[in-house]
């Protein structure tokens, strides 16, 4: 089974064992949350970093396919249009 996550747009994968690891690494160290907020009542635009413990990250979205689905999609390659 592979697991599907987006990246700037584009659908990637990796193995689950992988997306363990990488799920691992974020609890374990924590993360920066990046937010821009907007006033439109004065138009104005605040930018905010914060930090954000293991306890509070939250859960992300994944979706997985079968090995036989990402084999189909293996032998047809990149799309040509």
């Amino acid at each position: 089974m592979r697991a599907i996550f987006e990246l700037n747009g584009r659908k990637h994968l990796m193995t689950t064992e992988q997306l363990a690891e990488v799920i691992n690494l974020v609890h374990s160290y924590g993360s920066e949350v990046y937010e821009c907020k907007t006033d439109w009542s004065s138009k104005t635009e605040t930018h905010h970093v914060y930090a954000v413990s293991p306890a509070t990250l939250g859960t992300g979205e994944f979706r997985y396919i079968t090995d036989a689905l990402y084999g189909m999609g293996k032998l047809r390659g990149k799309p040509t249009t």
